[in-house]
């Protein structure tokens, strides 16, 4: 390419010579009559610079300068439980206990081409079982692949990303990367990304196995054996948007490694928020089959609505899990809304007492809750959640048969505060306490009127710098 610019400026230096040449001698007369070859001449020189333009212009941007990063994080934090997932009684003691995280990430892009690769170790400090009396010398398996992707441009508009990835569908709620938890959550998944203007589809494919079997294998039957979706969603302005999705989860039973048993989970998340009024609506309805062949009906809805005034912000809102009704069979029917693999402390309390259909003996689950939040400055920022736990449906009272545990489950008070230290750089702090009811307590297997009440303190400092980047 050099070497044809080379020439074609030499060929324009010649013949702006001779055109001026021409001018001097007095013949430009002679040639105007000849308009026909005068503009063909001229047309030609435009095109020719359009096209060497066009050329140097493709090339400039196919030698585009790769981007290399490479970043890390630092995660510290203690813990005093007593009352995180499970009720304490009179027998139990408060646990110390602190976490830490450790992540480097490598990144690469270039041309049609983009890769991330980030090793972490995650650990509970003391838990090494490298130890004898003389020292503690670590941990036999202490690094994991948290990332190890690559992706691919196909198009302007398509790409696919294939690899160990994080994966979150809208707010989280059925799909997450939940990193709230020390490891945090990793997909093993090729997913196809198609993105035009204000329009999204993604479609993710993925199966599982725990080796590498010359035959079909068992699988864990509580572990999802493969997950996989289609995702579109349409902004409609800088405020609006509205997303649909269709998820499959299959999982394995146990002794059938030939067969998978799918659930399908389809349904629509709506958002509108311009940084004043703040509403949002969810909606999925599943069907298909359990791990034991019995046909899934079931459905989830929430609603959101708040308002930020100046630094506050208030809100208010309702999340609904179908649960079994007590006068059908659930030999014949499941009704109990599962989450599949979304995130729990973000929306149904902090202290993780409802997770699963069988934590609500799959009665389902009404939470009402109301948000607080405070931002002092840009530095500093205080948040207050309140839940207010029911169950959706009747549970059959196994101790009295005929009758019904009382829906009311109690209710619980988180706050979080956060303090920006510098950029990349926080403190956080939190303090968690429930009011469980008798139904809540005989639901965790403890002893009704036993239960202490339960509370969670935590303190946390992230660092997450940016060690090098050619950016």
């Amino acid at each position: 390419m050099m070497y044809i610019t080379y020439l074609f400026n030499i060929y324009c230096y010649i013949c702006c010579h001779i055109y001026l040449y021409i001018l001097e001698t007095r013949l430009i007369i002679k040639l105007m009559k000849k308009r026909k070859l005068v503009v063909f001449l001229l047309s030609f020189l435009f095109v020719n610079s359009s096209i060497i333009a066009q050329l140097d212009k493709n090339k400039e941007k196919k030698e585009k300068k790769s981007e290399f990063t490479i970043d890390a994080e630092l995660r510290t934090r203690g813990n005093i439980i007593n009352g995180y997932k499970k009720l304490p009684t009179e027998s139990n003691y408060a646990s110390y206990v602190v976490e830490q995280r450790t992540r480097l990430g490598f990144g690469y892009k270039k041309d049609i081409l983009e890769i991330k690769i980030t090793f972490q170790d995650a650990r509970i400090w003391g838990d090494g079982n490298l130890n004898t009396a003389t020292g503690a010398f670590g941990d036999s398996a202490s690094i994991d692949l948290k990332e190890g992707w690559a992706a691919l441009r196909l198009n302007d508009n398509l790409k696919l990303k294939i690899g160990r990835q994080g994966l979150q569908l809208d707010g989280g709620r059925l799909v997450a990367e939940r990193n709230w938890s020390n490891p945090g959550l990793s997909y093993d998944a090729a997913v196809f990304k198609y993105k035009k203007n204000d329009f999204t589809l993604d479609v993710a494919l993925s199966y599982s196995n725990t080796a590498f079997n010359l035959f079909a294998g068992e699988f864990d039957p509580n572990k999802m054996k493969s997950l996989n979706y289609i995702y579109l969603k349409k902004k409609f302005s800088k405020d609006l948007s509205l997303s649909v999705s269709s998820i499959f989860s299959g999982y394995q039973p146990e002794g059938s490694p030939q067969v998978i048993k799918f659930k399908t989970t389809v349904g629509s998340y709506i958002k509108y928020d311009n940084k004043k009024l703040f509403l949002k609506g969810e909606f999925y309805y599943q069907l298909g089959k359990t791990i034991n062949s019995v046909d899934v009906a079931a459905y989830f809805f929430n609603a959101e609505a708040g308002y930020q005034m100046n630094k506050i912000y208030l809100g208010a809102g309702i999340d609904y899990m179908s649960g079994q009704d007590p006068n059908a069979d659930i030999t014949e029917e499941f009704q109990a809304f599962d989450i599949l693999y979304g995130t729990r402390f973000k929306y149904y309390g902090n202290l993780n007492f409802l997770v699963t259909p069988k934590s609500t003996k799959n009665g389902g689950m009404m939470n009402p809750f109301a948000k607080f939040s405070a931002n002092f400055n840009k530095k500093n920022n205080l948040s207050i959640f309140y839940h207010m736990f029911q169950t959706a449906q009747d549970v059959a009272n196994t101790a009295n048969p005929g009758e019904f545990y009382d829906k009311n489950l109690g209710s619980e008070f988180d706050m979080i505060y956060t303090y920006k230290m510098a950029k990349g750089i926080s403190v956080k702090a939190g303090y968690h306490i429930a009011l469980p009811t008798e139904t809540m307590e005989i639901f965790k297997g403890v002893e009704p009127g036993t239960c202490e009440t339960p509370q969670w303190f935590w303190l946390m400092l992230s660092i997450k710098p940016t060690l090098f980047s050619t950016k």
